[in-house]
């Protein structure tokens, strides 16, 4: 292929979009044109790549789009179609069937790259690893035999990102992937933030765990309660997650008396036009952690979720993504089930 084949970027969501604006910035600079394939799923996701956006104009080719209904992504993958089947590099944050079937029969590229989606890139690296991608859902139910051969034949699996490599921040654990890791240093988004003065203030991270981690929704206040012993969280600044509902946020806020501020860009875009760095963060867990140690380099306290609080599906991922954190030098403070309001209850029950 020639070198002035474009590069084209496939992304979903706005950490998605930081990590393909980051590519774009350290791979995609190969005289190309660099083309964005950009789907949004909620209102809000869409604000948020849109201002994204506007701090890095560069990509010759935009096509931004809701993801549903699934007719929405036809036309504009019909539209590269048209222009572009080759590319010299393709960057990938998260695929539907419909973006499977292209880069598995329509496309064609000299290398393809998955790039940073949070906790999942940890354990999507693990299943490419051992070859079971394909073997499973997203959701993490197995196939049956008959149908991942099915999917595979008609180009609805992921079967591409065997022959991916990883633009990653995170410290993959894999001999097996050893040769294919790009490290992600976020050089862009750094060098927007270079050095600033420290704030007093303390931010809490807040994640969906809630509501697709625990197996009872009702332990999450009770885990902030033991948060709540540690550090005093009317002096901490709670940052939520996009997709925690402001009733729960003021539930949580009058409790702890506890300042709730959410943000209008996402966290690391936040840090770049901040006039001054939290001194300190805290977490159950997010994949924001990870860019805020880069970014940052700020202390980090992770409270670590009992495995017996988690969906069974879901314990060795978070198992891993704990262990990385630690791997990392966050310092770690493990929290205790026996106090939670589904424990208690299971007591009761039994």
């Amino acid at each position: 292929m020639s070198p002035s084949h474009p590069n084209l970027y496939i992304c979903r969501s706005p950490l998605q979009l930081l990590n393909c604006i980051e590519a774009c910035e350290k791979l995609g600079q190969t005289g190309g044109d660099n083309i964005l394939l950009c789907a949004w799923r909620a209102e809000l996701d869409r604000q948020l790549m849109q201002r994204l956006l506007d701090l890095y104009p560069r990509w010759s080719e935009v096509y931004f789009f809701s993801l549903y209904p699934t007719k929405n992504q036809i036309q504009p993958m019909l539209r590269i179609l048209r222009r572009h089947r080759h590319f010299s590099k393709i960057f990938v944050g998260d695929t539907t069937h419909l973006i499977n079937i292209f880069l598995n029969k329509l496309w064609h590229f000299e290398s393809i790259y998955l790039i940073d989606d949070g906790a999942s890139t940890i354990r999507r690296s693990a299943l490419i690893a051992n070859r079971s991608l394909h073997l499973l859902r997203k959701n993490g139910s197995p196939r049956s035999a008959l149908s991942s051969l099915m999917q595979d034949a008609l180009g609805l699996s992921p079967m591409f990102a065997y022959q991916a490599q990883f633009f990653t921040y995170y410290e993959i654990q894999h001999p097996e992937l050893a040769d294919k890791i790009v490290k992600n240093d976020l050089n862009f988004s750094k060098s927007h933030i270079r050095e600033k003065p420290r704030s007093q203030e303390v931010w809490f991270i807040g994640s969906d765990i809630r509501q697709v981690v625990l197996e009872n929704r009702d332990d999450y206040c009770d885990f902030l309660a033991q948060v709540h012993r540690k550090i005093n969280l009317s002096k901490v600044v709670y940052i939520p997650h996009r997709k925690e509902p402001d009733h729960y946020l003021a539930k949580i806020s009058k409790r702890f008396d506890m300042e709730v501020r959410r943000l209008d860009n996402i966290l690391e875009l936040e840090l770049i036009h901040a006039d001054a760095l939290p001194q300190a963060f805290a977490s159950f867990t997010s994949s924001a952690l990870d860019t805020i140690d880069i970014l940052a380099k700020s202390p980090i306290t992770v409270f670590r979720i009992p495995a017996s609080a988690i969906h069974e599906t879901a314990r060795s991922v978070y198992d891993d993504v704990y262990d990385a954190m630690a791997r990392k030098g966050f310092d770690i403070i493990e929290l205790d089930a026996s106090s939670c309001t589904s424990i208690t209850q299971q007591r009761h029950e039994t």
